[in-house]
């Protein structure tokens, strides 16, 4: 599949995104292509992980908040009333700052995805 493909995938999947969406759809392609090669230890994308890829794309740039994506506004996380400050929590609890995008660590499944590209993991020696 060719990156236009996976773009329009990407849009059609995110609602359509607005016009000129396509050159941060196609970084966030391009990222999380970058994070499977690494964690799968090969050189290009098996065929078999390029619909997992898009699925993937679309959860980073929904929790992320990219382009027109935009995270939904979770609960209230703080209100300061000196000169009125409210905070929202993103994504459901998490904080705008949270981790988005971690494959390798122990705790971060990135969306659960991790056993299903532990079936292409090579051994690097």
């Amino acid at each position: 599949m060719d990156q236009t493909q996976r773009v329009l995938y990407v849009k059609s999947l995110l609602g359509g995104c607005g016009l000129g969406q396509e050159d941060i759809i196609g970084l966030a392609l391009q990222a999380v292509e970058n994070q499977i090669l690494a964690y799968i230890n090969w050189d290009s994308l098996p065929p078999q992980l390029e619909d997992i890829l898009i699925l993937m794309t679309v959860s980073y740039m929904k929790s992320a908040g990219l382009g027109d994506s935009g995270s939904a506004a979770g609960p209230v996380s703080s209100v300061k009333r000196g000169d009125v400050q409210t905070t929202f929590a993103v994504a459901a609890g998490a904080s705008g700052s949270a981790g988005t995008f971690n494959l390798g660590a122990d705790n971060g499944d990135f969306f659960g995805w991790r056993q299903v590209l532990n079936q292409y993991r090579k051994l690097r020696w």
